[in-house]
């Protein structure tokens, strides 16, 4: 069975990788995020949305402040060609920076992406003043190993 649990981050030391494309959001995102939000958690234990309109709908929801103050600056992604390949989306929760959305397209999976935005987005935190963030991830504990899990630890 799924269960959430809450990790927290101190920023001290905190430096951003030179990625490329890494940039922060910008209001001109929201469209591009909602599809890369419903592309990414299609199929996964962390999709809620069944509709691409309720992706964006759920985008919306997050940069209007539903789950805490949206903090754009702060919000990284990484775009390519025009399209966006992931993104790192961080409200103000319980008086701390919190990750909302950590996405990354499956056709851009493994690439360091992911750990690029939230790198980005830690650095503009600390710069900022913060001193560390939470986030929430879901667990799953399997009796089997997971084959593509397996295959990437034994390598």
């Amino acid at each position: 069975m799924p269960k959430r649990v809450i990790m927290r981050a101190d920023l001290q030391g905190t430096s951003s990788p030179a990625a490329q494309g890494v940039r922060p959001f910008s209001f001109g995102d929201r469209q591009g995020l909602g599809t890369l939000l419903f592309d990414a958690y299609l199929g996964t234990i962390d999709q809620e949305e069944e509709t691409l309109e309720q992706a964006h709908a759920e985008i919306d929801k997050t940069i209007s402040g539903e789950y805490g103050v949206f903090l754009p600056s702060s919000s990284m992604v990484v775009e390519r060609s025009g399209v966006l390949h992931s993104a790192a989306l961080l409200t103000r929760f319980h008086d701390r920076p919190f990750v909302a959305f950590s996405i990354t397209s499956p056709h851009s999976k493994n690439q360091g992406l992911a750990r690029a935005c939230i790198s980005a987005a830690m650095a503009e935190l600390l710069d900022g003043g913060d001193d560390v963030f939470v986030t929430t991830s879901t667990l799953i504990i399997r009796t089997r190993p997971v084959p593509e899990v397996s295959d990437k630890v034994s390598s």
